[in-house]
């Protein structure tokens, strides 16, 4: 396990360092997944990150049977397993790499790490916020100390979170309230597409590349 959290820190840090809160176990139990029908389907990506991408020509994302196919903004493809669930009133979503092709969403995985979601249905649209790296690693944050990780070198940005499923869950119920726990900056917002309506041999995210 040591071996494996010091590539994986290695890998992280030669391509996407500071990104994101990596877990090496899932955010949520089993037992908090829930079925999110409205997700599935095609989605056009309007804002990724944070940047306006609509009128950039990227194939639709899919999300279908715990699968969520990417694109990113060079059309690069590839595939997450993706499961929903609830902690109070709130939905999230865990996701995690099972493609062997890479886009710059898979790039910041690297090794399959799981990153959190908070999710935000909408009228036919649906909105996805990673968490704040910035809050997390506020040296002056007592909320995160709870929080059981790994560091690379002493390099105390350079963090997986070890944390079990259910430890997670009681640090998100926790903190819900907490304005700061999502970095509302770096949001993707998507919008509904009616599958009758994709151009025809288009369909890149449903037959893949």
């Amino acid at each position: 396990m040591r071996n494996l959290i010091r590539i994986a820190m290695l890998l992280l840090l030669g391509i996407a360092a500071g990104c994101t809160i990596y877990s090496l176990n899932p955010f949520c139990s089993k037992e908090k997944i829930i079925e999110l029908k409205e997700a599935d389907g095609f989605w056009k990506l309007n804002v990724s990150a944070g940047e306006d991408v609509s009128k950039n020509d990227i194939a639709p994302w899919k999300i279908t049977d715990s699968t969520l196919t990417t694109y990113d903004k060079n059309d690069k493809k590839s595939d997450f397993n993706i499961v929903f669930f609830k902690l109070k009133n709130q939905i999230f979503a865990d996701v995690i790499s099972k493609s062997s092709q890479n886009n710059d969403f898979c790039n910041v995985t690297v090794l399959p790490m799981h990153v959190l979601l908070k999710v935000e249905p909408g009228n036919e649209t649906l909105t996805f916020i990673p968490l704040n790296l910035e809050w997390f690693n506020n040296p002056g944050n007592e909320k995160v100390r709870i929080l059981k990780s790994v560091v690379y070198d002493g390099n105390d940005k350079a963090r997986i979170y070890t944390n079990s499923p259910v430890e997670w869950e009681r640090f998100l119920e926790n903190n819900l309230d907490t304005p700061e726990l999502f970095n509302d900056k770096q949001k993707f917002i998507l919008s509904k597409i009616v599958a009758a309506s994709l151009p025809e041999n288009t369909g890149k995210s449903a037959t893949g590349k």
